[in-house]
């Protein structure tokens, strides 16, 4: 196993599965289908934006390190910026929609309350921290503007980020009305709690002192997830 595998199965992201996994060595050879470009397209685009960022990578690049020519990646994704939009919500959407599957209403009742808190928060952080750069490129675009076409992009993946979040409220409503749960208001409960990962990945230098020993990733998860249990069933 890689260390990117081992990496991934620790915080329950199946790299195995993901459009944004580690490509293989060389392309089969023949015609290869549309599913596979864009996949390769994807994998050399997620890696060169995390290493050089999104400024310092030339679609040139990506195609080249996809083995693809340019015209294929512009054929397939329109512009840079559409890349880079369908680079980090992939691997996001695929994530929600798969935990929402795993732990909708079905099991709700017979299913420690624990277990579906940890299994986000640890999926969730993860993910966060795999596309760690993607996701500050998306705050920067957001805060300081700069490139309109990236700041048109990064609002757009922003509002669909939030949307996907509703089937994770959706399945937490759920849970909490089985548990008789009450005043639970899932849309603030599951914002806090993605705010709380996210600000762990992406701030971890604001948020612990520098001369002190940085809390190992399972210490900060299992952490996370005692505040979003206990602050979700302590009413």
């Amino acid at each position: 196993m890689s260390s990117k595998e081992a990496r991934n199965a620790e915080f329950g992201v199946n790299s195995r599965v993901s459009p944004l996994a580690d490509p293989v060595a060389s392309p089969r050879n023949g015609r290869r289908g549309v599913d596979e470009i864009r996949a390769l397209v994807l994998q050399a685009a997620h890696r060169l934006f995390s290493e050089q960022g999104y400024h310092g990578t030339t679609t040139r690049q990506i195609a080249e390190a996809a083995g693809v020519g340019e015209s294929v990646l512009f054929r397939n994704f329109g512009s840079k910026a559409e890349l880079f939009e369908t680079t980090i919500l992939a691997p996001f959407t695929e994530f929600v929609n798969q935990w929402a599957k795993t732990w909708n209403v079905t099991v709700a009742a017979q299913t420690d309350p624990a277990e579906v808190a940890r299994s986000f928060v640890k999926g969730f952080y993860g993910l966060a921290a795999e596309h760690k750069e993607l996701f500050r490129t998306l705050v920067a675009a957001r805060v300081i503007g700069g490139e309109p076409v990236l700041a048109e992009v990064a609002a757009r993946v922003s509002s669909k980020l939030a949307d996907n979040l509703r089937s994770v409220q959706l399945v937490l409503t759920e849970h909490g009305a089985a548990r008789h749960f009450r005043e639970l208001d899932a849309p603030v409960a599951v914002a806090l709690s993605v705010g709380s990962v996210l600000s762990l990945v992406l701030l971890d230098d604001w948020l612990f002192p520098s001369d002190q020993r940085r809390p190992g990733k399972s210490r900060q998860i299992e952490e996370a997830v005692q505040m979003l249990l206990y602050g979700v069933t302590g009413r």
